[in-house]
């Protein structure tokens, strides 16, 4: 490729990146948009860790959670991290793992 075709998809790709950062990109689900929760019950499979409640949402493809929130000074926002409750596999649990971001008003504490 030459020089001029890279230097475009270059721009692209940035152009896209701060999409997704806006948007919460591809994988971001219509529960983390919003800075709202619910009382939902995760790890609830036998063999996962020890059921309990979370601020999250219910969804038919599982259950999110706020796991993390901390508050930023510069947008005088809370960041709310959630991750995806992933009991289930063979064993019953597979680690949670990251979700997205929200900024947010309010902390869900």
């Amino acid at each position: 490729m030459n020089l001029r075709r890279w230097g475009a998809l270059g721009t692209a790709a940035v152009s896209l990146a701060g999409a997704m950062v806006v948007t919460g990109g591809a994988t971001a689900a219509h529960a983390i948009t919003g800075c709202t929760w619910g009382t939902i019950w995760i790890n609830g499979p036998a063999g996962a860790e020890l059921p309990t409640t979370a601020r999250g949402h219910s969804h038919k493809t599982g259950n999110h959670y706020v796991k993390y929130t901390n508050y930023n000074p510069d947008s005088r926002k809370y960041v709310w991290q959630w991750y995806a409750d992933n009991s289930g596999g063979n064993d019953g649990d597979t680690k949670d793992t990251f979700y997205g971001y929200s900024a947010c008003s309010n902390t869900p504490w």
